[in-house]
């Protein structure tokens, strides 16, 4: 097996020198590391992760904190983890992921006692999330995926919901549609301060009631039958409710069964929309969900780039960056038009 003194012999170069290359602790010359890249895949020589942490006490691993304690993980989420272990990996890290609750620290400290990692990237992001300033008391660098509204001097990368509510709502109203349902995700989320929750719970009915809609926000758990059973009710006692916009990917199929089970027709008779979700939840139903997708890939790139900047001494700023969501249009939604069984 070839050792880091084969390559140095090899590239003709110290084994310091193939050190700095590998570690990137110091500079090495353009020639040098091409050299030494082109010995190293010669002699098919694979730097010891351990033994290069030892040496520059970094160990080039970076944590997704996740919070499933309700909605678990679902296809959204595995989309933002890919795409977190993407660019970390092109950048020369990688990702591990750290499934705990958002409250109880002690999960968190036991995972830091272990120094397995350079810098965190903060998932499912509350108000007065704790998470925050255990991180910033520690001196570990961190990035939110998500705002707290109360650490308004923190960096984030988070979805714009209060625009996409707006263009969401005013799209609906181009097609017609006069009664429209926003389904949330659960009363119990609401009141941990989740933002995603939190944001659409403000903007909606607020500007529902600006544009002068017949509207109800319906808050379920992530259950497809808790959600079938929420819209069934709400079309039984308002027939002439045209347009659900869903806002928990785990409930669409109930949602969709529930016009289905009212005689509706969709898109026909009602349009369903998911609101910050993704290509692969949207499309796994059948009639194809017109959604407003979360920019992912630009959110997590961000975070991700973030914190590895912050790590290597070139974070020169403090971004927040709110991007909305895109609209991608398919089976699920058209025109608004009066139901016949109404």
């Amino acid at each position: 097996m070839a050792t880091i003194r084969d390559v140095a012999k090899l590239a003709g170069v110290s084994v310091s020198t193939v050190s700095y290359a590998i570690s990137g602790d110091r500079p090495v010359s353009a020639s040098s590391k091409a050299r030494i890249q082109e010995a190293m895949r010669e002699l098919g020589y694979r730097p010891n992760a351990i033994a290069r942490s030892l040496a520059s006490k970094r160990t080039r691993i970076l944590a997704l904190v996740l919070t499933p304690e309700e909605r678990g993980i679902g296809l959204s989420e595995l989309a933002l983890i890919t795409c977190a272990a993407r660019e970390a990996a092109e950048k020369g890290y990688h990702l591990v992921l750290w499934a705990m609750k958002t409250h109880d620290l002690s999960e968190l400290e036991n995972q830091l006692a272990h120094e397995l990692v350079d810098g965190v990237i903060l998932m499912e992001v509350r108000n007065a999330d704790p998470r925050i300033p255990f991180l910033r008391a520690r001196g570990l660098p961190f990035f939110p995926f998500g705002r707290d509204d109360t650490a308004q001097n923190e960096s984030f990368a988070d979805t714009d919901f209060e625009l996409t509510i707006y263009r969401a709502l005013t799209h609906l109203v181009s097609l017609g549609h006069r009664s429209i349902c926003l389904v949330n995700q659960s009363a119990e989320t609401l009141a941990s301060g989740y933002g995603p929750v939190v944001r659409a719970h403000e903007a909606f009915p607020r500007m529902a009631s600006q544009m002068g809609l017949d509207f109800e926000e319906l808050f379920s758990h992530a259950d497809p039958l808790i959600g079938y059973g929420l819209c069934a009710g709400r079309l039984a006692a308002h027939p002439g409710t045209t347009a659900f916009l869903v806002m928990n990917d785990k409930v669409l199929s109930g949602v969709l069964k529930a016009c289905a089970d009212s005689g509706r027709s969709v898109p026909g008779d009602a349009s369903v929309v998911a609101l910050a979700s993704s290509e692969a939840t949207a499309t796994m139903l059948i009639p194809a969900v017109t959604a407003w997708e979360m920019e992912g890939n630009a959110l997590m790139g961000l975070a991700v780039g973030e914190l590895i900047a912050k790590l290597e001494g070139k974070y020169l700023e403090v971004p927040r960056r709110l991007i909305p969501c895109r609209l991608v249009e398919r089976s699920s939604s058209g025109p608004a038009k009066p139901f016949a069984g109404a």
